[in-house]
């Protein structure tokens, strides 16, 4: 078999793919979350989707993508084509990731804004499709905001990384944690947790971004906010 007919074939299947794909949506936005960790952050938003009750086709969860934000942003720009080939569309695409020790972390921001504006003049979107979902220093203080409002900065040390260092105030709440943690968005649910949370990152961030320090916030509200009222409209 040729090359050239070896493509045909693919992109037919691609194609077959896509509209089995598209007959099975729900009528409400397609939406890509990109995540840098296999088993965290997958885990998290696989059961916000479940709790919440999105449609699989309409949400779709990566965790493929590498460490380092710029390859977060690299591979959501890289399925974001892909689609777009087949002739499907993604109305959001969320890259979420760390700040950590990442060098990548301000490149992967600057990108976001790079994507968006090619997207917009090409006529592709009226208005940003790609959004920075990002904890400083790591993803476990969201979590950590579920019960405390912490705005202590974390700097690293020789013994611990910073990521660790808010594992370890983590565990002041939830003793058993551990990265693989499964039932974390469930539980906050039920102990009426996550609008407190949301409301002390949305708090924390604002003044972050007011006074020019990052260390500690995270977005994860603006997400969370968007994915629970994504049903209705």
């Amino acid at each position: 078999m040729g090359s050239e007919d070896l493509f045909h074939k693919r992109k037919a299947r691609r194609k077959k793919d896509s509209e089995r794909r598209e007959s099975s949506r729900q009528p409400y936005d397609r939406v890509l979350i990109v995540c840098e960790g296999e088993k965290t952050e997958p885990f998290y938003f696989e059961e916000v989707k479940v709790v919440l009750g999105l449609d699989s086709a309409n949400v779709e969860i990566d965790g493929t993508s590498g460490s380092s934000p710029i390859s977060v942003v690299r591979h959501a720009e890289s399925l974001f084509n892909t689609e777009q080939q087949t002739g499907g569309l993604y109305n959001r695409v969320f890259c979420v990731f760390d700040r950590d020790s990442h060098t990548s972390y301000h490149q992967a921001i600057k990108t976001i804004d790079t994507i968006n504006s090619k997207l917009i003049k090409a006529e592709i979107a009226d208005q940003p499709v790609f959004t920075a979902i990002r904890s400083e220093p790591a993803f476990e203080y969201w979590l950590l905001l579920h019960y405390f409002p912490s705005t202590k900065s974390y700097q690293r040390t020789q013994r611990k990384s910073i990521g660790d260092q808010v594992i370890d105030d983590l565990k002041q709440f939830l003793p058993d944690y551990k990265k693989t943690q499964k039932g974390i968005f469930k539980m906050s649910c039920n102990n009426e947790l996550l609008e407190s949370a949301k409301a002390h990152s949305l708090r924390i961030y604002k003044a972050a971004q007011k006074n020019g320090n990052m260390n500690p916030s995270t977005n994860m509200h603006e997400i969370i906010d968007y994915l629970q009222k994504l049903k209705g409209g």
